[in-house]
Formats: structure tokens, C-alpha cells, sequence
């Protein structure tokens, strides 16, 4: 695997690193997991416990649902351009992550509209 310096200058030259196995590629992922896993774990929960009352979740909800539409983008263009060079088994890999994504953009949208309180409702009535 690449060190950073090389992938910086591979990254000047309009160039990006390939893994030849698939147990690279799976090795990788989990290395930048595990790697920022503590990390952002942190940010997180740190940055949730300064929410105060619900709005307080609108911003990042309705960034979240922003960057996950770009994601959707992303993986419908390369789900197309896999189909058109004849890689169909990453095509539908490609298009099973869609479809995850956009019905989690479904339900992180109804999550911030959840953010405006509603009426209280009476126990007896529900």
C-alpha cells in the first residue's frame, strides 16, 4: 500500500492508487476505520451532547441528508458508467448501495422534519 507522500505525488500527476486483491482493498477499509474510528467517535458525541432542544438537530440533519444526495449521485454515475464497460456484478454491488442510500436519505429527511416539535398529544388519546 501506498505511503502518503506517494499517493500525494501520484495525486500531481493525475493518478490514484489500485489494489490488485480484494483482500488489499478489504484490508484498507479497515485500516482507515480503525485508524479514525476513536477520532470520530469523539467529534461526534462530543459535538451531539452540545444539542439543546430539537432544532438543535435540524443543521446537521439537513447537512447530512445534503452530503448523503451527493453520495446517491456518486453512486448512481459510477453504477452507469460500470453497466456501459460490462462490469455487471459491480454495477449491481453499485446499485444495492443506492438504493441504501437513498432510502437513508428518506429517513434521515423524515429525522429533521422530526426536529419541529408538534402538538403535545393527551396520554389518554394515544
Amino acid at each position: 500500500m501506498p505511503n502518503a507522500l506517494t499517493r500525494f505525488f501520484m495525486g500531481l500527476m493525475g493518478k490514484s492508487w489500485a489494489y490488485d486483491s480484494a483482500e488489499d482493498v478489504r484490508e484498507v477499509i479497515a485500516k482507515n476505520s480503525f485508524d479514525t474510528l476513536a477520532e470520530r467517535a469523539r467529534t461526534h458525541t462530543e459535538g451531539a451532547a452540545g444539542l439543546t432542544d430539537s432544532f438543535a438537530f435540524q443543521p446537521g440533519l439537513i447537512d447530512l441528508h445534503d452530503e448523503l444526495h451527493d453520495t446517491w449521485h456518486y453512486l448512481v454515475a459510477l453504477k452507469a458508467r460500470a453497466r456501459e464497460m460490462g462490469y455487471g456484478t459491480l454495477a449491481e454491488h453499485l446499485d444495492a448501495a443506492a438504493e441504501t442510500t437513498a432510502a437513508t436519505l428518506s429517513i434521515v429527511a423524515t429525522a429533521a422534519e422530526a426536529t419541529v416539535p408538534g402538538p403535545e398529544v393527551p396520554a389518554a388519546n394515544r
